[in-house]
């Protein structure tokens, strides 16, 4: 056998090297649809609870004392859920340097962000501002921060539902505060949780694609 002979056919590395690609993007994706469905229901549900808060027409209302903590625990949960679902995804997946650092200042740039909009709420309160605001200021500052970081992501690593989820969250934050305290509520439960329950779907769809493509060319 020549020197030749032992070394590997170039078109067999191309698709081992394709194959490794797809398997890599179907299992980042695979908990895709879990993570959007978890914020989609916290949304719903979470902002919906806020909006039954003394409803002053005396319809089915919610004391704060209960729609707060459910609200609360919504979120919270969403956010554990997408941090194990993410850790999962990432098991056996390799990264360089470069990627590592993109994805430690991203997700820094999550709490260093939020305490920011905090802060900023707290500093126009001083300067007189209605506290009332903050019912308004709050939940639109933050949706449209996470629109913004949601567009990032769909920069950083190329993920078209995340784009229009992002671009979808900034303009849902934007006009909400325009029907006033406490429809806005309503607003953001509907359109954003709508919203991402929408892109979950839509995920579930091309994740199910993505992997019959990546079954089809094993066999091929």
């Amino acid at each position: 056998m020549t020197v030749d002979d032992e070394q590997p056919d170039p078109a067999d590395m191309l698709a081992l090297v394709e194959d490794q690609q797809r398997s890599i993007a179907g299992q980042r994706g695979a908990f895709v649809p879990l993570i959007l469905l978890s914020w989609a229901l916290a949304w719903l549900l979470g902002f919906g609870a806020l909006w039954l808060v003394d409803r002053p027409d005396g319809a089915f209302s919610l004391p704060i004392g209960v729609a707060a903590p459910v609200f609360v625990v919504l979120l919270v949960g969403a956010g554990v859920l997408s941090t194990v679902f993410g850790i999962r995804a990432s098991r056996g997946v390799r990264s360089g340097k470069d990627a590592s650092f993109v994805g430690m200042i991203y997700g820094q740039s999550w709490w260093v962000g939020s305490l920011a909009i905090f802060a900023l709420g707290q500093a126009l309160v001083i300067n007189g501002m209605d506290p009332d605001l903050l019912r308004i200021l709050y939940p639109s500052s933050y949706i449209f921060f996470a629109g913004f970081m949601y567009v990032m992501a769909a920069a950083l690593w190329r993920a078209i539902p995340m784009l229009i989820l992002g671009g979808w969250s900034i303009v849902v934050s934007a006009v909400a505060p325009f029907v006033g305290h406490p429809d806005h509520f309503l607003v953001y439960a509907l359109a954003g949780g709508g919203g991402f329950l929408v892109v979950a779907v839509w995920s579930w769809v091309w994740t199910r694609r993505a992997r019959r493509r990546l079954s089809q060319g094993a066999r091929a």
